[in-house]
């Protein structure tokens, strides 16, 4: 009879590397389509959900400007106008002085 040797290469039998790099083939192939479906979950959930999120915030950004111009604009009349009330006023007090005087007969 003529016995057939078995061959180790690291303390492994043929049969365990075989069996080893089988294991670790599946699990290359499992992150591989792992990998595939995590990105198209996170494209569909970009493109789904934040998509129209960012679209709502760039939205809300714009009208925010729009708002912060018009804010400015209104309280830069509100500052012409109160000069102009300061104004009037002491016009009318002026008046109201050159009145009173003339009422007394303090000409001048």
């Amino acid at each position: 009879m003529h016995w057939v040797t078995v061959r180790y290469f690291l303390g492994y039998s043929l049969e365990d590397w075989v069996a080893i790099l089988t294991i670790i083939g599946f699990i290359i192939a499992g992150f591989r389509w792992l990998g595939k479906r995590s990105k198209t979950a996170i494209d569909n959930i970009e493109q789904n959900i934040l998509g129209p999120i960012y679209d709502e915030l760039s939205k809300l950004n714009r009208n925010m400007e729009v708002s912060n111009r018009q804010y400015a604009k209104a309280n830069e009349r509100l500052e012409q106008g109160d000069k102009k009330f300061i104004r009037h006023d002491e016009q009318l007090k002026d008046h109201e002085r050159r009145i009173t005087n003339l009422e007394r007969g303090n000409y001048k």
